[in-house]
């Protein structure tokens, strides 16, 4: 009896270590379902001039015409990439064109929730919670959608 509880044990801690280790992609997309462009500024949590040499792929602002799902997103193998209309220190300025889905930042973990200080949509500020509560949750990704 003391041997099988000292193996249950030693097992639940393997796979306690195993699962604590564990990191899964969480990507943030906006869709926008309007007719019309869309001006977007992402306001960062911290100076991302040096970031965006570094961190490329979290800086691409990868889009595709046409309401796209993550999953069918992610199959494509040479998404466009939306022009920076602006770059400061800790912001980026980009238009979204109508019917067409952009990501918006590559994370893991969800961290994009805590990299990002806000979103702003045509003037409307947005913060991470609350683009959190507004979007769509599907599989790990988070999909808010323009309407």
């Amino acid at each position: 009896m003391r041997t099988k509880s000292i193996t249950i044990g030693f097992l639940s801690f393997i796979f306690v270590l195993v699962l604590s280790g564990c990191s899964w992609l969480t990507d943030f997309y906006i869709q926008n379902l309007t007719g019309t462009k869309k001006i977007i500024k992402i306001n960062y949590s911290y100076p991302i001039s040096k970031a965006i040499d570094n961190e490329s792929g979290s800086f691409g602002f990868n889009y595709e015409n046409g309401i796209l799902s993550p999953r069918s997103f992610y199959k494509i193998k040479n998404p466009k990439s939306l022009e920076k209309i602006e770059v400061r220190d800790s912001s980026i300025v980009v238009e979204l064109y109508p019917n067409s889905t952009t990501k918006i930042y590559n994370s893991h973990n969800g961290s994009w929730r805590y990299k990002i200080k806000s979103v702003e949509i045509d003037g409307t500020i947005f913060y991470p919670a609350e683009l959190q509560n507004k979007s769509r949750y599907i599989r790990n990704d988070y999909v808010y959608k323009i309407q």
